[in-house]
C-alpha cells in the first residue's frame, strides 16, 4: 500500500469528489493492479482512494462530511457524550479506566495512558469519535500506522450509529485497531 499520505490535501478535497473517487473505487472489487492504476490516473495515493471509500461505506453523504468538514460537537452533547463512554470503560475496566477521554471540539478522543521506561506517562491514542449533527451518526476513526485517523467499519447489528454501539465496538476491538 502506498505510504505516502497528506491528511491536510486528503480532507480539503470537496464533498463531490470524494464521493465520486469512492463509487468509482467502489466498482473496482478487489483487483488491487485495477485499484492502484485508477489512484494512479486520478494522481492520487491509494491510500487516499481507500480513505474516501471506507469513509462513504462506513457512513455514506455523513461519513464524507465527518472527514471534509466534521461539525463542532455542542457542549451538552459532548459531555453526555464523555460520560456514557466513562460509564462504558469504568464497566469493563472495573472501575479504573486506564484512559483519559478528550473533548476536542470536532471529536471525543479516547487516549489509554502509558508510561515510558525512564516514568514519563503519555497518551496513546485509541480512537476518535466524530458525530454529524444533522444524521445524529457518530463515526469511529482509529489511528493508522502513518498517523491519520481513520474511519473504522459499522457494526454488524444493532444502531449501527449510536454512540454506545461505536464505544462498544472499541472494546471488542474485533480487528485489533484499538488495543494492539
Amino acid at each position: 500500500m502506498d505510504a505516502e499520505w497528506d491528511q491536510r490535501l486528503a480532507s480539503s478535497r470537496s464533498i463531490e469528489t470524494m464521493r465520486r473517487i469512492a463509487q468509482d473505487a467502489s466498482r473496482l472489487g478487489d483487483d488491487a493492479t485495477a485499484f492502484h492504476a485508477h489512484a494512479a490516473r486520478h494522481q492520487l495515493t491509494a491510500n487516499e482512494v481507500v480513505y474516501y471509500l471506507n469513509a462513504y461505506e462506513y457512513g455514506g453523504e455523513a461519513g464524507l462530511q465527518a472527514i471534509r468538514n466534521p461539525d463542532i460537537i455542542l457542549p451538552d452533547v459532548a459531555r453526555h457524550a464523555i460520560k456514557t463512554i466513562t460509564a462504558l470503560l469504568d464497566e469493563r475496566f472495573s472501575g479504573q479506566p486506564p484512559c483519559r477521554i478528550t473533548e476536542e471540539g470536532t471529536a471525543i478522543g479516547i487516549y489509554e495512558v502509558q508510561q515510558r521506561q525512564n516514568g514519563d506517562v503519555y497518551l496513546f491514542p485509541i480512537c476518535q469519535l466524530r458525530l454529524t449533527l444533522a444524521t445524529r451518526q457518530w463515526h469511529l476513526y482509529w489511528m493508522r500506522a502513518f498517523d491519520a485517523w481513520w474511519p473504522y467499519s459499522l457494526p454488524d447489528r444493532g444502531h449501527k450509529y449510536a454512540l454506545k454501539a461505536r464505544v462498544q465496538q472499541v472494546l471488542d476491538d474485533e480487528h485489533g485497531c484499538f488495543w494492539g
